[in-house]
C-alpha cells in the first residue's frame, strides 16, 4: 500500500473471468483499473503463458475496461521477456524498483506471520479464519454467536476487540466490514474499498440502481461517486470514506426488477440492465439527467431485452416515464443510432401515453416543439440530447 499509495485498493485475490486470480486490484486517481501480480521467481519467458492468461481474463471483464495496467513484480526481469510484453499494457517491476531488497521481503514476511499469531485469541483466530475460508465481507454480532455459541454481550466484545486490532472496520452500530489478511497486518491494515458491500449492509430490502447501475452496466462512462440505493425503507443518505450512499424510497409497486450479481467478487443485489433504464426514467435526476437518459438508452438498447423493458416500464404505472423513454426510443431510432422498436411493442408502450403534456426536461424552460405520438414537449435542442453520444 505504500508503494501504491496514490490508488485505491478495490480487492486482493480477485477471481478473474476463466478462474483466474490476481493478487491486487486498484483504482488509480484518473479511475483507471491497475492490476498487480507478485510472482516469487523472476520474471522470464516461462512466465509468458501466465502473464498472457492474466491480460486476457482482464481483458474479457464484463462490463469491459476502456482503460488497465496489469503490473507484474518479481525478483528479476529477463531482457527478452520485457521487450515481448513491451507493446502491451504491461509494466515488469523487481522488488528493487519498488525499494524492497530481499533480506527486508524475508523479514516483512516473518514479520507479517509472527503478528498476525500474536494479535489474535483462539476464539478470534478461529472467527479470522473461518470467515477468510468463507470469503465473508459483512460481519455482525449473530455471525460470532452461531460460530462459537456464546451470548450476546461476548459476541460484541470479540468485534470490539477485532476491530481494534483492524480485523474489522465499523460501518454502523452492530455492522462491520472484514479485513482479510491479504489487506495488510496490524496495525498497518488497510480496509477493502469494496463500497457495494458497504452500502449492502445499511438496509434490507435494497437493490443498487439510478447511476450506479448504468455505470455498472457500461450504460454511463461517467464515475460513481455517489451510490444510489433503492428500498423500500426510508432512510437518510450516509456517507462512508467519503462515498456517499443516497438511499431512495420505493413503493412496493416499483420496488421489483434486481438479481444477485458478483461486484469485486461481492454477491449484491443489482437493477437488472432494463429496470436501469426504467428507474432512471422514473427518476432522471438520480441518473444525471436527460442527457445521461438519451445515453444509457443509446448504449443499453442493443444489449437488452426489449419486451422485458416494455413491461417493466409499463409496471411502474408512470405516464411520463413511458411518455419520455417512448420519446427517446423514438429520437435515437430517428438518429439512426439504434433499431427502432418492433410496432407490436411501440403500440404497446404508447397505449400507456397519458392525457396531460410533458416536458421532456422539467428544469428547462417550458416552450419546445411538441410530438403527439407521444405527448411530449420537447423543451432541448437536438445537440444537447446528442451531447454524451460519442462518434464512432
Amino acid at each position: 500500500m505504500r508503494v501504491f499509495k496514490g490508488h485505491t485498493l478495490v480487492a486482493t485475490n480477485e477471481t478473474l473471468p476463466g478462474r483466474v486470480e490476481i493478487d491486487f486490484h486498484f483504482k488509480d486517481n484518473n479511475g483507471m483499473d491497475v492490476f498487480v501480480e507478485v510472482l516469487s521467481s523472476k520474471i522470464d519467458r516461462s512466465k509468458l503463458s501466465n502473464i498472457l492468461d492474466l491480460y486476457s481474463s482482464i481483458s474479457n471483464i464484463y462490463p469491459s475496461l476502456k482503460k488497465f495496467e496489469l503490473v507484474i513484480v518479481g525478483p528479476g526481469v529477463s531482457l527478452s521477456t520485457r521487450r515481448e510484453l513491451e507493446r502491451l499494457s504491461i509494466r515488469l517491476l523487481t522488488f528493487k524498483d519498488l525499494g524492497i531488497t530481499q533480506r527486508r521481503l524475508g523479514r516483512i514476511q516473518e514479520d507479517r506471520k509472527q503478528m498476525q499469531i500474536r494479535s489474535l485469541s483462539p476464539n478470534e483466530a478461529r472467527l479470522v479464519v473461518k470467515w477468510e475460508t468463507e470469503k465473508k465481507t459483512i460481519i455482525r454480532a449473530a455471525d460470532v454467536q452461531n460460530a462459537l455459541n456464546r451470548s450476546l454481550d461476548y459476541a460484541y466484545v470479540l468485534l470490539h476487540s477485532l476491530e481494534k486490532k483492524r480485523w474489522l472496520e465499523r460501518i454502523k452500530k452492530g455492522t462491520y466490514q472484514f479485513v482479510p489478511a491479504g489487506y495488510g497486518v496490524y496495525p498497518n491494515k488497510v480496509a477493502p474499498a469494496n463500497a457495494f458491500a458497504v452500502g449492502a449492509a445499511f438496509v434490507s430490502p435494497y437493490y443498487f440502481s439510478y447511476h450506479t447501475s448504468n455505470s455498472h452496466y457500461s450504460f454511463t462512462t461517467q464515475m460513481p461517486f455517489t451510490y444510489f440505493v433503492a428500498t423500500t425503507k426510508k432512510k437518510a443518505n450516509v456517507e462512508w470514506q467519503s462515498v456517499v450512499f443516497d438511499f431512495v424510497t420505493l413503493s412496493k409497486q416499483k420496488f421489483f426488477g434486481y438479481r444477485t450479481t458478483k461486484v469485486f467478487d461481492v454477491d449484491v443485489c443489482m437493477a437488472e440492465p432494463e429496470k436501469s433504464i426504467v428507474d432512471s426514467f422514473d427518476k432522471p435526476h438520480y441518473a444525471g439527467g436527460i442527457e445521461q437518459l438519451v445515453r444509457i438508452v443509446w448504449r443499453g438498447l442493443p444489449q437488452i431485452n426489449h419486451e422485458r423493458l416494455v413491461n417493466y416500464a409499463l409496471r411502474m404505472k408512470s405516464h411520463s416515464l413511458v411518455q419520455r423513454l417512448g420519446f427517446v426510443i423514438d429520437f435515437l431510432a430517428k438518429e439512426g443510432l439504434v433499431e427502432p422498436f418492433s410496432q407490436d411493442l411501440r403500440t404497446l408502450l404508447a397505449s400507456y401515453v397519458g392525457n396531460t403534456v410533458v416536458y421532456l426536461d422539467k428544469r428547462k424552460p417550458k416552450k419546445g416543439t411538441f410530438s403527439s405520438d407521444w405527448k411530449i414537449m420537447n423543451n432541448v435542442s437536438i445537440e444537447q440530447l446528442l451531447s454524451e453520444i460519442e462518434v464512432r
